[in-house]
């Protein structure tokens, strides 16, 4: 093979791989969760909807217990919250890659019947393209509070 053709060709190559090789995340995945709590908490809920993907996944909790999909549906659980007035506090973060952990505890607005005060809330994001992908909530049932809580709301009749 000519050398000339050779080098033109690992050229080639070089740059497709360049132009096709994904950007890594210019933002932290737990910063941006931290943003989208703290919109959230504040009563912003257009804020935090601008940082989710058009075809994000909000799995768990509120009106998601069956995955909402989508902004518009996400939207409606975002309202919700601001309206029920939650309030996030960071208690611990993990990240790794395009994943963030985040350990919150959770004042609800219309917590005051369930006999606590908070409750401990796992979530994890999945960060694509700078985005919320997807948002996974999950109850830690190993805290008295938050046990005491789901217990108490699983017996309430449908929102």
């Amino acid at each position: 093979m000519n050398r000339s053709i050779f080098v033109v060709i690992l050229f080639a190559s070089i740059s497709t791989l360049a132009v096709w090789t994904p950007a890594p995340a210019k933002e932290n995945p737990a910063a941006l969760a931290q943003r989208e709590l703290a919109a959230e908490s504040r009563g912003d809920a257009a804020a935090a909807l601008a940082l989710y993907s058009d075809d994000a996944i909000v799995q768990y909790g509120g009106l998601c217990w069956t995955p909402c999909v989508g902004k518009a549906a996400i939207q409606k659980e975002l309202e919700r919250r601001v309206a029920a007035k939650n309030r996030w506090t960071i208690i611990g973060k993990y990240a790794s890659g395009n994943v963030a952990v985040i350990q919150t505890e959770l004042q609800i607005g219309f917590i005051e019947g369930s006999g606590v005060d908070r409750v401990v809330v796992w979530c994890i994001y999945e960060v694509k393209a700078d985005k919320i992908a997807v948002v996974t909530l999950v109850g830690q049932r190993t805290d008295p509070q938050t046990a005491r809580f789901i217990e108490w709301f699983q017996k309430q009749p449908a929102r």
